[in-house]
């Protein structure tokens, strides 16, 4: 007697063994990377992508692939043993010539998950040098329990030419449906009986309804057509809802989606050092749009977030209860020792198992991060936060999902989160199991988790220990360690105090936003009143015989309008620096005011002056005086203001400080009488003792957190020290820092590939320039017209890269007397293409073309080009486009002016800073060069708006030696 198989069994070991749909992807992912692919990805295409009538999923990797062989002898076969036996291949052909792989799968069951993803599949194959194999089953053939494994057909043909496929997948399709031939089996019973009759009715029917539509043809083709290519495919022609919802964007399957992308993420294990390079994806294409949603809510984590952590742990359980390793708390570092008390036999001992741990405070007070990186990392930890345990750099699923807290973190939180500190949804980091060294932790039979055998609950029992007692030793509210405690407390105060500076900084930026809003109404109201006052003194000294009871009213509101200018203007906070949009609005409001003032001021001058013709001595002493009493009123109304604010203030600080330091007293010696009166024993009077320093402790403290601090300072206040000008100072000082330092970043990226594209390019230039040497020697070649076009652009191509190397050797050039006519027509070979398309006009006198300038070439060429370069950009709206290049011999200055927009007053020397750009995309680089190497050569540059130089009306430069 022999064991015969029904086909159900397979069902039941591939779908009935999958959990879910990552698990499903995963595990043929495992294949592919053990078929030594490096790009694992999936396709939806959705109903509509390209003109579809359905929905297609697709899975493939670009791995060796399968011959005829292959997928008869090892494909076809299951629970293959290859995998199990752990034995690493040599570097061939078989492994693509990469180095060896440690095997992913082991059942030799995984390729049958793709039977979860739905019905019915067309698996293709390709092995370098072999012909494309094509198999084409329908999975649910497998839930026909009267059906034995012998008796099903799998079609299977080769493909020479892979254009074949289309015209030949109807005869795989005939084969499969050959399946149903037979109506009874040898004991003359219907195969197909009951409810299994519709299931024959319906794999029957989308079995004749699949078709390779062009989109997804055209998708096969491309990926095998060319001869050396390789890989496995499995095309799902009616994928399961839970995938065709994965590309829905309403919010009702968004959890399920989440689980998804979760689940996949992290593939291959990104926080080591060295991980396996393989990548994933798993792409979308719908009619509107095509993305990956493995990236479509955010990247997963890598190594360089554990240096955001603000406690890190990396270290190794040594399977038989023991932790030794390091311990990273905020800045310091600590050797940290456990051992389980737990009792210890060789049965469960588990192996060695690494972690590398990072875990972020909840709250951002509590953080030595940056806004900016806590926000980072907590959307991460939001998303993908967990332990994750990977095996031989593969994840293990679940672990790592939301859903998977296997040492039960959260569970002990809830019960007292003082005490066990570690939250698992704000961790991330891993527990690496090797298949060589953890043999005993395998996974089970639905790869859904490890077995819980004896050597899991020995691991899971020494991992809890850990953290349990890791928290009490350090972590807990009353920990026996204060090291993070304390370190905890001064990040918190420093934090909570530069939260209230943001606070009381966000109110000045708000009360100063709304005076810009109000400035345009108050000068309009300003403008009426002060022009109406003039119409009537105009209209008064028109008269004959004037008194100055007549006028005198009318002098006295003009007075008092006089000095209300200067408050029109809002007063720039001293405490920050406003935007740059703000200082443009004060900009054009400086220049209306500006203008109005030149405006009325000669009228006013001139009414004056008439006013004193017609006007007595005694009349004008009487004026004179009245205006002296007035500028006396208003400085004496200032100070006096803001000294009754000092006092207000110093009255509530007063008042504040004693009602605090009073709650303070009364809460230290409220119950003072009720404890003496409680005392019966010697012990107690211990007891109470360290129970009064205790709360002595905490309310000085809070002393000095909060009262102590501001008599600090306020005594080191000063009249002749600006403190909200300092800190403005500081402040802005630190922001540009803080930004000058994320764009240097980038800068020396810049500098790098600037010195390898130099090189690359000569060699290039070198190969090209020998070959079409090689080609204008064939007649029949260098006869053609484009031929020749060829060779003309190749070598305006050359000599443009010829103008622009030099620049990139400064450090090597010598100094030398270059003329302005050397420059001059340097830029116009530079730019001559500008030139023409923008039609410029480029002027430059004798004097500038005789000036000799004593520099290195590069030098000069690239201040002059970073120039002509900017103007160019600034001019390409004007009608006019006209740079002008001058030389004044008597001051002996340099012009380089042009007719585009001009440069606000403000920014004159703020465009010299470096990173400061108004272009879009501009780094602020060029100018801040330019100056600078023009002051290592003895030169200076700067930039006006002086009608002197500035004739052109636009951005105007002047080079000048440098004095200083």
């Amino acid at each position: 007697m022999q064991f015969r198989t029904k086909a159900r069994a397979v069902d039941l070991l591939g779908k009935g063994q999958i959990a879910d749909l990552p698990t499903a992807i995963t595990e043929l992912w495992k294949n592919g990377y053990d078929a030594y692919a490096d790009n694992l990805k999936a396709d939806l295409y959705k109903e509509g992508y390209n003109g579809l009538s359905k929905s297609y999923f697709l899975i493939a990797d670009d791995g060796k692939g399968m011959s005829s062989t292959d997928v008869l002898d090892k494909w076809l076969v299951l629970g293959t043993d290859s995998k199990s036996r752990a034995e690493l291949e040599e570097e061939s052909e078989d492994t693509l010539w990469k180095r060896p792989r440690i095997k992913a799968g082991e059942k030799g069951i995984g390729r049958l998950s793709v039977a979860y993803l739905g019905n019915p599949m067309l698996m293709l194959t390709k092995k370098i040098g072999y012909p494309l194999q094509a198999l084409y089953f329908d999975w649910r053939l497998l839930e026909n329990y009267n059906l034995f494994l012998d008796d099903i057909t799998i079609p299977i043909r080769s493909f020479e030419k892979t254009e074949l496929l289309n015209t030949d997948f109807p005869k795989l399709k005939k084969m499969f449906l050959s399946n149903f031939d037979k109506e009874t089996d040898s004991d003359d019973k219907p195969i197909w009986e009951g409810k299994q009759i519709e299931l024959k009715s319906d794999i029957i029917f989308e079995t004749e309804n699949a078709i390779l539509e062009e989109p997804i043809l055209n998708n096969i083709l491309s990926f095998f057509g060319s001869k050396d290519a390789h890989g496995t495919m499995f095309l799902v022609f009616n994928p399961i809802n839970q995938i065709i919802e994965l590309s829905e964007k309403d919010d009702d399957n968004i959890d399920e989606k989440m689980f998804v992308i979760t689940s996949l993420s992290g593939f291959t294990n990104p926080f080591k050092e060295k991980t396996i390079n393989i990548a994933t994806a798993i792409n979308i294409h719908t009619e509107s749009e095509q993305y990956d949603l493995l990236t479509s809510s955010g990247n997963f984590f890598t190594r360089k977030d554990f240096d955001l952590a603000d406690v890190f742990i990396d270290g190794k359980f040594d399977g038989k209860g023991g932790f030794a390793g390091q311990i990273r708390i905020y800045d310091q570092i600590i050797d940290y020792d456990y051992a389980n008390p737990r009792k210890r036999n060789s049965t469960s001992f588990y192996g060695e198992i690494p972690i590398e741990l990072g875990y972020s405070q909840g709250e951002e007070k509590s953080s030595l991060l940056t806004e900016q990186q806590f926000a980072s990392l907590k959307t991460k930890a939001n998303l993908y936060g967990g332990l994750y345990i990977y095996r031989d750099e593969f994840r293990v699923l679940p672990y790592g999902r939301h859903n998977a807290d296997f040492l039960n973190f959260e569970q002990r939180r809830s019960r007292r989160a003082g005490t066990f500190y570690f939250s698992y949804r704000r961790m991330f980091g891993y527990l690496g199991l090797k298949r060589e060294k953890n043999p005993k932790l395998i996974d089970k039979s639905s790869r859904e988790g490890l077995i819980n055998n004896t050597q899991y609950r020995a691991f899971t029992n020494d991992v809890i220990g850990f953290f349990v007692t890791l928290a009490q030793d350090y972590f807990a509210t009353e920990a026996k360690e204060s090291l993070f405690l304390d370190k905890k407390k001064q990040i918190n105060d420093q934090n909570e105090a530069l939260q209230a500076d943001k606070a009381r900084e966000k109110a000045e930026k708000i009360a100063f936003t709304k005076s810009l809003n109000s400035y345009p109404q108050r000068i309009d109201d300003h403008q009426t009143k002060y022009e109406s006052l003039l119409d009537t003194l105009d209209e008064k000294l028109d008269t004959i015989n004037i008194t100055y009871s007549e006028v005198e009213d009318i002098l006295d509101e003009l007075q008092k309008l006089d000095l209300e200018l200067k408050g029109l203007i809002p007063k720039i906070p001293k405490r920050y620096k406003p935007t740059e949009t703000q200082i443009e609005r004060l900009y054009k409001f400086e220049n209306r005011l500006n203008k109005y003032i030149e405006l009325v001021t000669p009228r006013r001058e001139e009414l004056n002056k008439r006013a004193q013709d017609k006007l007595e001595i005694r009349d004008l002493k009487i004026d004179f005086t009245k205006k002296y009493n007035a500028y006396i009123s208003s400085l004496e109304k200032m100070l006096n203001e803001y000294r009754q604010q000092l006092d207000e203030k110093s009255v509530s600080l007063n008042k504040d400080y004693r009602e605090r330091a009073r709650r303070l007293i009364n809460s230290l010696s409220e119950n003072k009488q009720k404890v003496l009166d409680s005392i019966v024993s010697k012990e107690q009077v211990s007891l109470y003792t360290n129970e009064i320093e205790k709360q002595y402790n905490t309310l000085s403290e809070e002393a000095e957190k909060t009262l102590f601090p501001l008599v600090e300072h306020i005594k080191r206040l000063s009249f002749d020290i600006d403190e909200e000008q300092v800190q403005g100072a500081y402040k802005a000082q630190y922001e540009q820092m803080k930004y000058q330092w994320e764009q240097t970043r980038d800068t020396a990226q810049l500098g790098i590939a600037v010195e390898i594209i130099d090189h690359e390019f000569n060699q290039l230039y070198a190969k090209i320039n020998s070959q079409l040497g090689e080609l204008s020697k064939n007649e029949a070649i260098s006869s053609f017209k484009e031929f020749g076009y060829l060779e003309k652009n190749f070598q305006q191509l050359e000599d443009k890269y010829a103008l622009l190397s030099p620049l990139y050797r400064i450090s090597g050039a010598l100094v030398k007397n270059i003329s302005g006519d050397t420059i001059y027509n340097y830029l116009q070979e530079f730019f001559e293409n500008q030139i023409k398309e923008y039609n410029i006009i480029f002027e430059v006198s004798e004097e500038f073309k005789k000036n000799l300038i004593s520099i290195k070439e590069p030098i000069i060429h690239t201040v002059f080009i970073n120039i002509i370069n900017n103007a160019i950009y600034w001019m390409r709206n004007k009608e006019q486009r006209t740079i002008k290049l001058d030389y004044l011999p008597e001051i002996k200055e340099i012009i380089i002016a042009n007719s585009g927009q001009k440069i606000p007053d403000y920014r004159l020397d703020k465009i010299f800073d470096l990173f400061y750009s108004q272009r879009p995309n501009g780094r602020g680089i060029g100018l801040y060069l330019s100056k600078q190497s023009l002051n290592e050569a003895g030169l200076d540059i700067y930039a006006t708006n002086d009608k002197k130089y500035n004739t052109l009306n636009g951005a105007c430069f002047v080079i000048k030696q440098n004095t200083e």
